[in-house]
């Protein structure tokens, strides 16, 4: 730590008011070069599936919701359009209330009106966020009305994570994802490659090869549409990919005709 003496005259006479200025800015200038120490703590609760799978004919989906701490956090809940800052027309509910430590719920998602296409599906967002409790939060307290927020997390800067996953509204007339995933059209240009969707489904790529050689930054490609991902150096020869499945793994590999 950097320690500067400043001598004051003992005259009588008052020191000017420009060296007072000159001392009060210098002090403060080195105590804002002091290094601050701060943690921080991320929270996120935990959903119970990947991607939630939702049929307009039916009342709503639901999805579970686990509390992973072992105090209590608010879980605040809203569904958003493919842009993830539009609000959609769905309701979640409960959509904000207090989970406790370690414990599971359920949300249950409900489209509120509007039309909807019934020849594809339609991307929207689910974002969950887990609020964590402050000492003087009411909501946090217990049944004896003492805080159930734990004094380290009150040290610390908090920061809650929200967590979206795709929301997929699937008209039941489209079928199965699993029996269209092999119908990608791959074509090549150049350092480019071209992949046409023509089914109604998103497809969420996984995993792309050119040759065997991995294609990366890979992305979701919309109901009939087509996306193109720049082709790895040098890399030539039967495309095959894989695609999320509903359940959020990995499908089988599938490969181009030619």
């Amino acid at each position: 730590m950097l320690i500067r003496q400043y001598i004051i005259p003992t005259s009588k006479r008052p020191l000017p008011a420009l060296g007072i200025a000159l001392v009060l800015l210098s002090t403060l200038t080195h105590a804002a070069e002091l290094p601050v120490e701060t943690s921080t703590q991320a929270f996120e609760l935990k959903l119970g599936a990947s991607r939630l799978i939702y049929n307009p004919a039916a009342n709503g989906a639901t999805i579970a919701v686990h509390n992973q701490q072992n105090y209590p956090m608010l879980v605040r809940s809203q569904v958003f359009a493919e842009d993830k800052t539009t609000p959609a027309p769905f309701l979640v509910t409960p959509p904000l209330f207090r989970l406790d430590g370690q414990q599971r719920s359920r949300l249950r998602v409900v489209h509120t009106g509007g039309p909807l296409p019934g020849d594809r599906e339609t991307l929207h967002w689910l974002c969950v966020t887990g609020i964590p409790p402050q000492s003087d939060d009411a909501w946090a307290a217990d049944k004896e009305g003492k805080s159930a927020a734990p004094k380290t997390v009150a040290l610390n800067v908090q920061v809650s994570v929200q967590n979206c996953i795709k929301l997929l509204v699937r008209p039941s007339g489209i079928g199965q994802l699993a029996d269209r995933a092999s119908s990608l059209a791959w074509t090549r240009q150049g350092n480019t490659l071209n992949a046409n969707n023509p089914t109604p489904f998103y497809m969420n790529l996984s995993r792309v090869t050119v040759g065997g050689v991995n294609v990366e930054q890979l992305q979701h490609i919309a109901p009939f549409s087509s996306h193109s991902f720049t082709l790895p150096k040098g890399a030539a020869g039967q495309v095959q990919w894989q695609v999320i499945t509903d359940a959020g793994g990995q499908s089988r590999m599938y490969q181009a005709s030619r």
